[in-house]
């Protein structure tokens, strides 16, 4: 009880501070810049050239600003767009004219991908005008679409999947793109007729990036609190409450070394009906993720256990939602309370089917709501289970938010368990002006019938800032907290981290762009305060060349004292005992404008009661927007007083774009501690929008003699469409 008086003062501490912040930060707020949408009879052709006449009655703007080289200056390459809209859809065009168009770097064609590495475009739509949440979009001259959500001002991944058009083109004037964004795909209020807006171009070869609106450049465009508006939305409808993704699925797997096959043919769905503008309740029956492209393997050198990221459409769509305690990048909270892939795959990674899940997402007023029920089919001799979790949080102030978080539940366990957890997450970006501050401070109870109650209490405070860019964060992790709806990766444990990074950009080095000297520090104890482990880390420098390049050089301080034996990929052991150890970092990564890019490294040191060198290699080659490459490779050479040995990992990507709507990719990787080599092959077109077809080839190749030997092929063939009523 009286650690949660103190959460609860530390919350109250909170609220109070914010609240001086917020009405300093009301007084210091900047005018928006804005644009008037033209309502049109009839739409434009999207086709990547705006030269309808419609376009050309519609007001432009423009007036972009550098966020990056220059900050504040004019973009060196004028950029205008427009935005239209009729009763089905907002059009948005673009003319990004450039003075040498040869140079247009186009190199991503595939539906999903973030065009990083070229010239490309970033819309960020705030439907609501709650300054909090929203929409993003971005493409590229070849016409590429990638979408996802903003939730309380971040980025939340490309998870969100919407039916849009785009269509771009390359002529001697630059680049040009138009956008038509269906009213049926995004949710808004239709009594409001004023949306937020932002938008930012980037010339990759020049590595400039420019907005419309331009806060502070520690600010991403995805910060609606600091975007634009456009004006005159007026007479907008919700065109339809009903969509339905039914879809057929056909597979067949064989065992080549029991000679054994099996053909399977299925069909499920989903349903989604809209119970208010922006809240939506799904239904899905027979869930099945065949489509889903295989985990990228990992080895592991650690005595905790690995985290493999959610790669399922039904999970990911509206995960943004269930996010717990800080959103900052440098200060993430320690356990992850709801973990989707505990839910239809056991803890080894094997699929169990989900029969039926329901869930029900959006926002009400200034409440978000996110809640899910899925009913998982018996296992391993466990029996048929439910799996739930509800998230509701309630903006506070004008960028913060206070909630509530459960679960209930055990996919891997017939016992009851049970997890209930508090967070408050404080964001201005109007401190001292126009700086960012961001606070939060959380708690967790779990509750399983082996361990009865366990709990999880911290917080944090981060400055993430250009110049400077620093914070402190602390928690305490019961002993037997073990979420079995989430993850943690370490328990019984107390730390205290803290950094900071310096980043000048020195105006007399014409061809450095800034570098940063950084210290991060982190210190665990027992629960009774003995150290456990502790590690201090140190860029010195890390350096941002004009050119695109970048380079550090990196020292790392580590102790640990495991309490026993442990094993590791490889098969080595690690005995108990306490270990200090020194590594050093040295790294380049190419610039992201040439044809061949990537990230080269290697570490030298000690490690535990031996010593170990990592190589490790990341390379991208792209010789036409119709063909990308890509190369991993991590080699790992121990030398231990019982043996020496080494390890590696590779894996190689091939994708070949058809259109931004066709692509087919090929995945294989090989460890040297399997011993096998995995191939996934998929292809995918979208042939009409929200009508998708997937291919799908898994193999299994090794045993101990042959490493090619073939062991196991599945083929899918899965066919999904949406219809909208």
């Amino acid at each position: 009880m009286r650690k949660l008086f103190y959460v609860g003062a530390a919350l109250t501490g909170f609220a109070g501070f914010a609240l001086a912040a917020n009405e300093s930060a009301k007084k210091k707020a900047k005018p928006r810049p804005s644009i008037t949408a033209l309502r049109v009879e009839q739409p434009p052709v999207i086709d990547g050239m705006p030269d309808e006449a419609v376009w050309q009655r519609a007001p432009v703007a423009g007036d972009f600003l550098q966020q990056d080289p220059n900050e504040g200056e004019p973009i060196t390459e004028r950029t205008e767009f427009r935005v239209l809209y009729d009763d089905k859809a907002l059009y948005l065009g673009f003319w990004c004219f450039d003075s040498e168009p040869g140079k247009i770097i186009a190199r991503v064609m595939n539906r999903d991908d973030y065009p990083y590495e070229d010239d490309h475009l970033y819309i960020a739509i705030d439907s609501f005008l709650d300054y909090r949440n929203g929409y993003a979009f971005a493409t590229n001259p070849n016409g590429c679409r990638w979408d996802g959500l903003i939730i309380n001002n971040s980025y939340t991944g490309g998870s969100w999947d919407a039916i849009w058009d785009c269509k771009s083109s390359i002529t001697g004037e630059g680049w040009f793109s138009e956008i038509a964004i269906p009213f049926n795909s995004i949710s808004f209020d239709p009594d409001k007729t004023t949306w937020g807006l932002n938008i930012s171009r980037n010339i990759r070869r020049k590595n400039e990036t420019g907005r419309w609106h331009n806060p502070p450049r520690q600010l991403w465009t995805s910060s609606v609190s600091d975007a634009g508006e456009i004006r005159g939305l007026n007479g907008l409808r919700q065109v339809s409450k009903w969509e339905f993704l039914p879809y057929g699925i056909g597979k067949y797997r064989h065992d080549h070394d029991s000679s054994d096959g099996s053909t399977l043919g299925d069909f499920g769905g989903d349903i989604s009906y809209k119970l208010a503008p922006n809240l939506s309740t799904s239904l899905s029956v027979n869930t099945d993720f065949a489509e889903t492209e295989v985990d990228s393997r990992q080895l592991n050198f650690s005595r905790f256990s690995l985290l493999y990221p959610e790669k399922r459409d039904f999970f990911l769509r509206d995960s943004g939602v269930f996010r717990f305690g800080s959103p900052s990048r440098s200060s993430s909270t320690p356990t992850i309370p709801f973990f989707s892939r505990r839910i239809g795959l056991t803890q080894n990674r094997r699929p169990v089917p989900i029969n039926l899940a329901a869930k029900v997402t959006g926002r009400i007023g200034k409440y978000n709501i996110g809640i899910i029920d899925a009913q998982i089919d018996g296992h391993d001799s466990i029996e048929s289970q439910n799996a739930f979790v509800a998230r509701v949080s309630r903006n506070v102030l004008e960028q913060s938010s206070v909630g509530l978080i459960t679960t209930i539940g055990d996919p891997n366990s017939e016992d009851d368990a049970y997890l209930i957890g508090t967070d408050f997450n404080y964001r201005s970006t109007r401190f001292l002006t126009d700086k960012t501050l961001r606070a939060s401070v959380y708690a967790l109870a779990n509750y399983d019938e082996s361990s009865d109650w366990s709990q999880v209490y911290g917080g944090s405070l981060t400055y993430p800032n250009d110049l400077i860019d620093g914070g402190l964060s602390a928690y305490e992790i019961g002993e037997d907290f073990q979420p079995k709806l989430g993850y943690t990766r370490r328990t019984g444990v107390r730390n205290l981290s803290s950094w900071i990074s310096y980043r000048p950009r020195p105006e007399n080095i014409k061809w450095l762009r800034k570098y940063h000297l950084s210290y991060r520090g982190s210190l665990y104890t027992t629960l009774e305060n003995d150290i456990e482990s502790q590690r201090h880390s140190f860029y010195i420098p890390y350096m941002d060349f004009e050119s695109g390049y970048e380079f550090y050089f990196k020292i790392d301080r580590e102790y640990d004292r495991p309490e026993d034996d442990f094993e590791i990929s490889g098969g080595a052991v690690v005995p108990a005992g306490e270990y200090w150890t020194t590594d050093y970092t040295i790294d380049f990564e190419l610039k992201e404008s040439g044809i061949l890019r990537g990230d080269i490294g290697y570490t030298v040191g000690q490690w535990y009661h031996g010593d170990k060198q990592t190589a490790y290699l990341e390379l991208g080659f792209d010789p036409a927007k119709w063909l990308n490459l890509r190369l991993e490779y991590s080699y790992n050479q121990f030398e231990l007083p019982e043996l020496d040995f080494d390890a590696h990992i590779i894996s190689g990507r091939a994708r070949i774009n058809f259109t931004p709507d066709m692509g087919w990719s090929h995945l294989a990787q090989y460890d040297s501690v399997s011993k096998s080599v995995g191939y996934n092959t998929r292809y995918y077109w979208e042939f009409q929008p929200g009508k998708k077809l997937h291919l799908v080839l898994r193999q299994n190749y090794g045993d101990d003699d042959r490493l090619f030997s073939l062991r196991e092929s599945e083929f899918v063939l899965k066919a999904v469409a949406t219809f909208r009523l």
